[in-house]
């Protein structure tokens, strides 16, 4: 198994945890949401909750939550089979909808920093978005508490409309979808037209569009541990088609995949990779089975989904997710200098300290800072968080970082 549940990592995964909060407009807008849920399933019983009658407590919607967890993890045999059963919708709306919101918003924020294709999207009169198995609606949600972040923090003040063109199979989720990210774009403050497509979103070619969306959704097309041809082909067509943005759970199986689908995507031409990913070469991870680079953002979570993760006994604080961003057409000019993503913590030595990097030329390299020739030029080498992107002058050609070196942070959102 990849991991006992959500709320925990076992084995050597490569995760980022900058600790970090998500812009004050953009938590507001998830909070919202979160609170008009709850309300509903207070004061006017659905379909999720007339099959549980007490769903608004806490303790019957954690005994829920662990469920689905289980599913997405340790018994994902059965995941077909279960997760659109009423008790589980429950748990997406009132638990993982504010839960899984905020990794688009962490993700889109990283993504506008690297891009302008996607750094512009905040500063639109009209959006359009498609998104792919939209679910019960945390992705568009987590989309409009980015925009509303993004466009506060840049001062944007005109207003926006956004065209949310959601792809949805599930009737009952769909239905909980349009209620969903109606308070949130009452939140965020723009003007929402919202249109919901009921089918397999393999089947449902995307519109004319500003950004795709799809999150946990890939993964259930996964034929063992590989994604099939047909697969590679129709994310690929997303992202030719506009910037794309795909999250998945944070499990080695699902991770893995992703990570190959990355390189087989861009074997096809026409695309390049926006992020993690400093770079366009094959991913250095997939050569080690144990490896797979993973995110784990620490995150101020939601009055109740911090309720239930006491409940169930989640052990921090992180928002866990591997995600993959591309856009169409070819990448731009590398940059000068040579950049690296850290993706361990410090592994201390005695005498020196090291850490796993992956750098902007493709390589995955074990970098070393003596004792002794730390400076306070380098010592970013050594305090600068688990996913940080660095900038060394100069690069060491035999990893060992000079104590004359510049070591500096670049910003990732």
């Amino acid at each position: 198994m990849d991991r006992a549940s959500v709320f925990g990592t076992d084995g050597w995964g490569f995760e980022s945890l900058r600790a970090r909060l998500l812009h004050p407009a953009a938590r507001e807008c998830i909070v919202a949401v979160e609170e008009s849920l709850a309300s509903d399933a207070n004061a006017t019983p659905d379909a999720a909750s007339d099959a549980t009658p007490d769903a608004a407590s806490d303790a019957a919607l954690a005994k829920a939550v662990e469920r689905l967890s289980d599913l997405y993890t340790t018994d994902r045999g059965r995941l077909a089979h279960e997760q659109a059963d009423a008790v589980h919708l429950a748990a997406k709306r009132e638990y993982f909808l504010a839960s899984d919101a905020p990794k688009v918003a962490l993700a889109l924020d990283e993504c506008a920093a690297r891009s302008e294709a996607f750094a512009r999207i905040a500063t639109l009169d009209r959006v359009r978005v498609v998104d792919f198995g939209a679910g019960v609606g945390a992705t568009s949600v987590g989309f409009l508490a980015w925009l509303a972040g993004a466009r506060a923090a840049r001062g944007v003040t005109a207003p926006a409309r956004v065209e949310l063109h959601a792809v949805e199979l599930g009737v009952p989720a769909a239905r909980a979808y349009e209620s969903a990210v109606r308070v949130a774009a009452n939140a965020a403050g723009v003007t929402a037209a919202v249109t919901v497509d009921a089918r397999d979103f393999r089947a449902a070619p995307p519109p004319p569009c500003d950004l795709i969306l799809c999150q946990t959704a890939i993964n259930e097309l996964l034929v063992g541990e590989r994604h099939a041809a047909a697969t590679v082909e129709l994310v690929a067509g997303w992202a030719l088609h506009a910037p794309l943005l795909v999250i998945e759970p944070a499990l080695r199986t699902t991770t893995r995949a992703l990570m190959a689908l990355r390189d087989d995507a861009l074997s096809r031409g026409g695309l390049h990779v926006v992020a993690p990913c400093l770079h366009q070469a094959r991913c250095p991870m997939l050569a080690r089975e144990g490896d797979w680079c993973h995110e784990a953002r620490r995150i101020e979570p939601s009055p109740r989904v911090a309720r239930i993760d006491r409940i169930v006994g989640r052990r921090d604080e992180r928002a866990l997710f591997a995600f993959l961003a591309m856009a169409p057409g070819a990448a731009a000019a590398p940059a000068a200098e040579q950049l690296v993503r850290l993706v361990t913590d410090t592994l201390g030595s005695r005498g020196k300290t090291e850490r796993l990097v992956c750098r902007s030329d493709g390589e995955l390299r074990l970098m070393r800072l003596l004792d002794r020739e730390t400076t306070d030029s380098n010592r970013a080498f050594l305090d600068a968080e688990r996913g940080a992107v660095l900038a060394i002058d100069p690069m060491p050609p035999n990893d060992r970082i000079s104590p004359v070196a510049t070591v500096g942070t670049q910003p990732i959102g």
